[in-house]
């Protein structure tokens, strides 16, 4: 939309200015691979949940990460109809509107998950999700799915179909400062500023649900 490209626009005027030295990948900009070939590199999402944006519902936000050397380094996800903003430093903690946050410790399947409708969509989802508590409706945006499980409001978030580093940079990053796990649909690690910026969906929880979740995903023992 005019939105999307407005937002990238600003965000591109005020981050670029400040730091020209850093390189650029954003969902609304064509990928130059030499512009992100920098040690540091902002990836942004303008409005991630354009079709929420759309049609008028809450549930999008602004995603924007530093990446150093491929490791989202600092992040941002401001929800405008909250007035919510999540930031997170490596090693520094999360906060929303300055204030910590952690992700719940539950570790039970019977947990309280959004995933999209593939997860549960099996012959066999009754057996492999034993009680699970789904969360609907689903937001639009991803990185805000991820952020609600970094406030603790959700215990997991997960989505099997492909995600692109700026779906993913900066939630990731708050997901792991709130003491959770974030990871791939296969359980490997988010790398960002590779030649793909494409990764196998996302799967974030506390630390002892995720590898229960990564068991029913994949019908193999937990680690």
């Amino acid at each position: 939309t005019e939105a999307d490209l407005a937002v990238n626009d600003l965000i591109a005027a005020r981050l670029r200015g400040a730091r020209p030295e850093y390189g650029w990948l954003s969902e609304e900009t064509k990928d130059n691979p030499a512009d992100r070939s920098q040690h540091h590199v902002w990836v942004v999402d303008p409005i991630d949940g354009t079709k929420a944006f759309v049609k008028g519902d809450t549930g999008f936000c602004v995603a924007i990460a530093r990446l150093d050397a491929g490791h989202a380094a600092a992040g941002v996800v401001y929800n405008p109809n909250f007035d919510e903003l999540l930031h997170a430093r490596a090693g520094g903690g999360a906060f929303l509107n300055d204030r910590p946050i952690r992700v719940t410790q539950y570790a039970g399947l019977d947990c309280r998950m959004v995933g999209q409708p593939d997860v549960f969509a099996r012959a066999d989802a009754a057996t492999r999700w034993p009680g699970v508590q789904l969360i609907g409706p689903m937001p639009n945006a991803v990185a805000w799915r991820l952020a609600l499980v970094a406030a603790g409001r959700w215990d997991a978030a997960v989505a099997l179909n492909p995600k692109n580093d700026w779906d993913l940079a900066a939630a990731v990053l708050l997901v792991r400062e709130a003491g959770g796990v974030a990871t791939d649909r296969n359980g490997d690690p988010l790398v960002f500023n590779r030649p793909s910026v494409v990764h196998p969906g996302v799967v974030a929880a506390g630390a002892a649900l995720h590898p229960l979740i990564m068991e029913r995903l994949h019908n193999r023992p937990a680690a």
